[in-house]
């Protein structure tokens, strides 16, 4: 597909999926994905074919032997098995290097991203736009992480050099010019939904509300979504290291004024003396100072020094379902 001249016309899809001990929710995410994948409703929205790429992040559970299973049972499906879990987001690229098809959906194995809202999404494609993401209006979780995802989303946008879309995570569909731009991106540790705004090209939202789990456990513990928040800010600009320095230049100039407050002598009803006044405040403003400039040092440096290393986002170790026309 070279740009898709003719949006009217019949295209295929991919589906990808990663999955991370999810074999409690697979029977569910078969169940749907046929009823709303259906021959029917391809033929009714122009879709020829579907194909699912199931990408197992390393699961210690029987999610695999599931997907296999499917597949032999039919499922039109490619299952990649990387040797061990390397995250959501490796995992996320690690399907759309073996997608094919002329559009690629990414939705989550869990049912919080509704399938059935793939087909609005090539409708917004068909009118012109690459990348269609899913934007979240409400989502079913508890309080602290409704909090912890909405400043996640406002701290990445505001430090971010590009536009980054609020409320929307890995739940998307891409046109194949899109996906091919994102691969030929040369970065091993990779955050798709800051790459796909990063390449440009034509996007657009669609608003959903976020359904709970259908199945199992939640897989972000808050370790993860710490790594998550970490990883997203770091690989959307270099904006923090610039909040570094003006944190730096702004602590030269408290000094400096608070010397020439010392001089021309505090109040005499404040009781403190001036030079204890001053150097509590050195200490208490230099110690924040220096360790927020540290730590955001220490999330490049080590960022960087991963990146130096040049080692692959994953490795898969096996693949089970090629579609046709493999060798």
């Amino acid at each position: 597909m070279n740009g898709m001249p003719d949006r009217s016309a019949p295209i295929t899809l991919d589906v990808v999926i990663p999955i991370f001990n999810e074999e409690d929710a697979l029977d569910l995410l078969f169940e749907r994905l046929r009823a709303t994948f259906s021959t029917l409703r391809l033929a009714e929205r122009g879709v020829s074919t579907v194909h699912y790429v199931l990408v197992d992040d390393g699961s210690t559970d029987a999610s695999a032997n599931r997907v296999s299973q499917a597949i032999a049972a039919g499922l039109p499906a490619t299952l990649l098995r990387l040797s061990r879990n390397f995250g959501h987001q490796n995992a996320v690229s690690a399907g759309l290097a073996e997608s094919r098809s002329d559009l690629v959906a990414v939705i989550d194995a869990d049912l919080q991203d509704p399938p059935e809202l793939v087909f609005e999404m090539i409708g917004r494609w068909r009118a012109g736009f690459d990348v269609v993401y899913g934007r979240r209006r409400r989502r079913a979780e508890n309080i602290v992480k409704r909090a912890g995802y909405w400043f996640f989303y406002r701290i990445v946008a505001f430090l971010s050099d590009v536009k980054i879309p609020l409320d929307s995570g890995d739940f998307c569909l891409l046109d194949r010019r899109v996906v091919r731009a994102i691969a030929e991106l040369p970065e091993t540790l990779r955050f798709p939904r800051v790459l796909r705004a990063w390449v440009g090209f034509p996007q657009t939202g669609v608003d959903y509300d976020r359904p709970a789990r259908q199945a199992g456990r939640a897989k972000y513990t808050l370790a993860k979504l710490y790594r998550l928040a970490t990883d997203g800010v770091v690989s959307a600009s270099v904006r923090p290291l610039q909040v570094a320095q003006v944190f730096s230049v702004s602590y030269l100039v408290l000094i400096l004024v608070l010397g020439l407050l010392a001089f021309s002598r505090f109040p005499s009803g404040l009781g403190i003396p001036p030079w204890a006044l001053v150097i509590y405040l050195l200490i208490l403003s230099g110690n924040f100072v220096q360790v927020f400039c540290i730590y955001i040092l220490g999330a490049y440096v080590g960022r960087t020094y991963l990146e130096a290393k040049g080692r692959p986002s994953y490795l898969i170790m096996e693949v089970v379902g090629r579609r046709d026309g493999d060798g």
